[in-house]
């Protein structure tokens, strides 16, 4: 028999990553965006490998035909190859069994398991199609592991405490529920719903978490803290793993760390504002006004009107054109704000968006909410509508849905001047594209040493040649920047869009102006470096980054 092929953490960690963005830039997938560290944070829960996190293995679920850093089975590959539309386009052939290709089953099993809570909380009456309930990543876990979005909804819900409400610290105590403390063999039987071969399937499966299926049975309450913790360490661990292996996707995100409008939202805390108490009512419409939303009333649900008031008067021009255009005084609008953050960093910088799962009565789709500090276990948020008032609040980790951010270190404002650039090496057709690439990062704000290096990426790339399309078993990538349809930028963009110059040159524009260090670089290693590293992120950066440089400076005029 066949040795099992060693699993290359990098290569893991990295394809993850790429799936991420792949899926998230799907127009279907909003708002059950998937992110790389759940993913990662599922493998190391799979692997139980205290010493490499991430191990390829055999079967390791009993009852099972699971196999691999993932353990996916023959049904959740059937499923993803059955479903998965043109994320699923080239599997078709490839083993359920190769540890890179299970990023992507695992993937799509997140947001299909994510949808289906939605789902299954607005069939129950739950939030609204305008501002549809978000899942946890706890809820989604839940799913992947009983196989029963409903039974997940059920059991966190069953486990909620204070803590995971938001509720002062006084309030906190680690108690549940009658549903908490019943036995989760008799819950999932008499509450969930589940039938006795669905309930012995998952004892079976997960025994160090279920406990036997009879009076050993483990509480609700137990089971669903045991995986809470399980996750929130496999969260963190996975975000070291990145943090190791492709340290620059965070860098890039985070960039300067600023965030102007954690500073008005600590103002508004100072104002001690409360439903019903004093001028507060005012002070809360004044946040609906700012998004021109029409109410008279403090009740209505304002966290994200105050998130959104924080945005607009913070004296930043894209933090204020930030907020969102469609419902932005719904929390789960800013699911989609900015860009993703992993859920357990230790480096979230303060006045990151937080969106949770329902908390509160009142917060029937979700709460939104700023970052102020964490740990494992839990997260501290600053925001509207907490308790009915400006404040801060704890709330258990595991409640939250996406952590968003977004660097308001922008390129410069209006054109800048088409560079004095050095075309003589190419023939017409290469210097018509080159040109059209020239003057679109001009006109986007982009400096001379910025449009040499796009031309240099474009050139090493597709030999500056518009209609280069490569199909291989692993891309199909089209145009002047080689945007991958299959797992990169060209994910969702119809082929006639990706073989147009200016439509494909513009795709790669709108990457960069996200990236700071290639917004801010001075020089052309600088502006190089960041482009091989945040924007194209081809596999060998080393040998790619000299080759692109040495392109860039025979463009110097």
């Amino acid at each position: 028999m066949k040795d099992r092929d060693t699993l290359d953490e990098t290569a893991f960690v990295r394809e993850c990553i790429v799936v991420e963005r792949a899926v998230n830039a799907l127009q279907q997938t909003a708002p059950w965006f998937v992110s790389a560290d759940y993913v990662i944070a599922r493998a190391i829960f799979e692997s139980e490998d205290v010493g490499q996190k991430l191990v390829n293995a055999g079967n390791k679920i009993p009852g099972t035909d699971a196999v691999g850093s993932l353990q996916v089975t023959t049904a959740e590959w059937r499923r993803f190859l059955d479903n998965g539309g043109e994320l699923s386009v080239g599997f078709e052939k490839v083993s359920p069994d190769d540890y890179l290709a299970q990023t992507w089953c695992a993937a799509f099993t997140m947001f299909t398991d994510a949808k289906a809570i939605t789902v299954a909380k607005r069939a129950a009456g739950q939030g609204s199609d305008a501002e549809p309930p978000l899942p946890s990543y706890l809820e989604i876990f839940l799913a992947y592991l009983t196989v029963s979005p409903k039974v997940a909804i059920a059991l966190a819900a069953a486990a909620a405490t204070p803590a995971d409400k938001g509720q002062d610290p006084a309030a906190t105590a680690a108690t549940a529920g009658s549903d908490g403390a019943s036995k989760l063999n008799d819950f999932l039987k008499t509450k969930a719903g589940l039938a006795d071969d669905q309930i012995a399937a998952l004892f079976k499966a997960r025994p160090g978490l279920t406990g036997t299926n009879d009076a050993g049975a483990k509480t609700v309450a137990d089971f669903v803290n045991g995986v809470s913790t399980r996750l929130a360490q496999g969260l963190k661990d996975a975000f070291d793993l990145i943090n190791k292996n492709a340290p620059e996707t965070i860098v890039a995100v985070v960039g300067s760390g600023k965030a102007p409008w954690f500073d008005i939202a600590r103002q508004e805390q100072s104002k001690n504002i409360k439903e019903g108490v004093g001028n507060s009512d005012a002070e809360i419409l004044k946040y609906f006004k700012s998004i021109n939303f029409d109410t008279n009333t403090s009740k209505t649900p304002w966290c994200a009107a105050f998130v959104s008031f924080c945005m607009k008067t913070s004296g930043d021009p894209v933090a204020a054109a930030s907020v969102p255009k469609t419902n932005p005084a719904l929390a789960a609008s800013w699911k989609s704000w900015g860009d993703p953050l992993p859920i357990n960093g230790t480096n979230t910088p303060p006045g990151a968006v937080v969106v949770l799962a329902p908390t509160e009565n009142h917060d029937v789709s979700g709460h939104v909410a700023l970052y102020v500090k964490g740990d494992a276990n839990t997260i501290t948020l600053l925001g509207g509508n907490q308790s009915d008032a400006v404040k801060e609040s704890t709330y258990a980790r595991s409640r939250v849905a996406a952590i968003r951010w977004l660097d308001v270190a922008g390129p410069p404002d209006g054109p800048a001047a088409v560079g004095n650039i050095n075309l003589s090496h190419f023939n017409a057709q290469q210097q018509n594209a080159a040109k059209i690439i020239i003057k679109a990062f001009a006109d986007a704000g982009f400096s001379r040493l910025h449009q040499i290096t796009a031309v240099a990426n474009a050139w090493r790339e597709s030999s500056l040649d518009p209609g280069q399309q490569t199909h291989t078993s692993k891309e199909d990538s089209m145009g002047l920047f080689q945007l991958n349809m299959r797992s990169g930028l060209g994910v969702g963009h119809a082929v006639g869009d990706l073989l147009d110059a200016e439509k494909n040159t513009a795709i790669i524009i709108g990457v960069c102006k996200k990236v700071p260090s290639f917004v801010k670089a001075t020089d052309l290693e600088q502006a190089v470096t960041a482009f091989v590293r945040f924007v194209e992120v081809p596999a060998n950066q080393t040998a790619e980054i000299a080759d692109r440089l040495h392109k860039a400076n025979s463009l110097m005029a």
